[in-house]
């Protein structure tokens, strides 16, 4: 397999296009890979990717409920139904490096060991935990399967500016996932 990375200068949301672009190269050269895995916020980028890769399957991940406020998920209403239409799946759940880790840095101030693993993954941006993380929360879910490659795309807050090849792992079983190729990422973040 040959796989070239692209490098875009910063971490930006106006990267969406080019990164759906270098996948879009990967996936003709490698029809094997059928899985990807995007995180959303709003549900812009679940959206462009689905529509864009309808012929694929396409998981769109997005932020748990309560993450920006309780109650409150931030997947626009619209994008939703547009996404369930144009064939992919949606996926809302606990977030792979955060959920009950999280309440405790919140609460008391304590780093737990699955915060420190993100600290670590954002050495290589943003992007690249949000792909760890969402390749996770998808085999959680039963949306991937761990002995396949996925591609995972993620981005820095909106918009997609990464993406990589991924083998899955279960949270459980943390230790066997395996980024195994990067397809794009941003050079300074």
């Amino acid at each position: 397999m040959k796989i070239e990375t692209v490098y875009l200068e910063e971490a930006s949301p106006d990267h969406t296009e080019k990164v759906l672009s270098v996948v879009e190269s990967f996936l003709k050269e490698n029809p094997e890979t059928r899985h990807i895995v995007v995180a959303t916020t709003t549900g812009a980028t679940g959206l462009a990717t689905a529509e864009k890769f309808s012929k694929h399957k396409v998981v769109v991940v997005t932020h748990h409920t309560g993450f920006s406020m309780p109650n409150v998920n931030e997947l626009d209403e619209e994008n939703r139904k547009a996404i369930l239409e144009a064939g992919g799946k949606i996926l809302t759940t606990t977030h792979a490096f955060a959920g009950v880790a999280r309440s405790f840095r919140k609460e008391l101030g304590t780093w737990t060991p699955a915060e420190l693993m993100a600290i670590a993954f954002r050495t290589f941006g943003q992007g690249t935990k949000v792909c760890a993380e969402i390749a996770m929360m998808a085999a959680d879910a039963g949306l991937v399967n761990v002995d396949r490659d996925v591609v995972c795309i993620g981005g820095t807050g909106f918009g997609a500016d990464t993406a990589w090849v991924v083998l899955p792992a279960n949270t459980s079983s943390f230790p066997k996932l395996r980024m195994r190729a990067c397809l794009c990422k941003p050079l300074d973040f």
